[in-house]
């Protein structure tokens, strides 16, 4: 169960969730989700939640489905908020967060990964520009390795990698790190990032939580390399 839940992906979008804990209750937003777990932004009125804290969870879905009362524990307190993680959850209810991580997946936003913002659909996003280029790539996850490789292909709204046959790839719905190199520009391009799919000789990952800068710097990269001489 615990290498399910660290292989199976989690992706950035901002839901609107009531949190109940320490005998308090208050509305917070989500910074990602999975079917096995939440993160949640900071609470705002100072409350300290400890790791292995209860927490009571309704969490609202959109398009109008009906709210999921959870529960969960409090696993560790990042930067960006609260990591939970789900108990006691019911077959349909995991079923339903599948369901809803798997459809965020299949609509990248163009900008932070939120549900209140525009997305395109599958076949739209096909349609983007993708430029064939190798470039300088370095990405890292969870676990302490530290991959290098090059770029095959990019677009705004991810990449595919050439990583050398000796490295260990990470596991699909794995979380990363991404350092690009965006030429002309000097400054790598940071971006946070998902493993897709792994394929023989590549490895494809999704952008997530890109900010309105980076989704234009992005943009200007693939027009860059499609206009640059082959």
């Amino acid at each position: 169960m615990g290498r399910d839940r660290r292989r199976y992906a989690r992706v950035g979008a901002a839901m609107d969730i009531r949190v109940e804990a320490a005998g308090r209750r208050w509305e917070a937003k989500t910074v990602d989700v999975s079917p096995y777990g939440v993160k949640v932004a900071l609470p705002t009125n100072g409350v300290k939640l400890p790791s292995g804290t209860a927490i009571q969870l309704r969490l609202v879905l959109p398009e109008g489905d009906s709210p999921l009362a959870l529960t969960a524990r409090v696993v560790r307190t990042d930067r960006d908020g609260i990591a939970l993680c789900f108990e006691d959850l019911d077959a349909g209810h995991f079923e339903r967060l599948k369901a809803l991580v798997d459809s965020l997946l299949e609509h990248l936003s163009e900008g932070p990964a939120r549900l209140e913002v525009s997305v395109k659909p599958v076949k739209e996003r096909r349609r983007v520009p993708r430029a064939e280029a190798e470039l300088d790539i370095r990405f890292d996850a969870e676990k302490p390795y530290d991959w290098r490789g090059k770029t095959i292909n990019l677009s705004p709204y991810g990449v595919r990698v050439a990583l050398p046959a000796s490295a260990i790839r990470p596991s699909e719905g794995t979380s990363v790190k991404l350092e690009l190199s965006a030429p002309p520009d000097p400054t790598p391009l940071s971006i946070k990032g998902m493993v897709w799919r792994r394929e023989p000789k590549s490895t494809i990952l999704i952008f997530v939580e890109l900010g309105r800068e980076q989704v234009e710097r992005l943009r200007n990269l693939v027009e860059f390399l499609g206009a640059a001489p082959a």
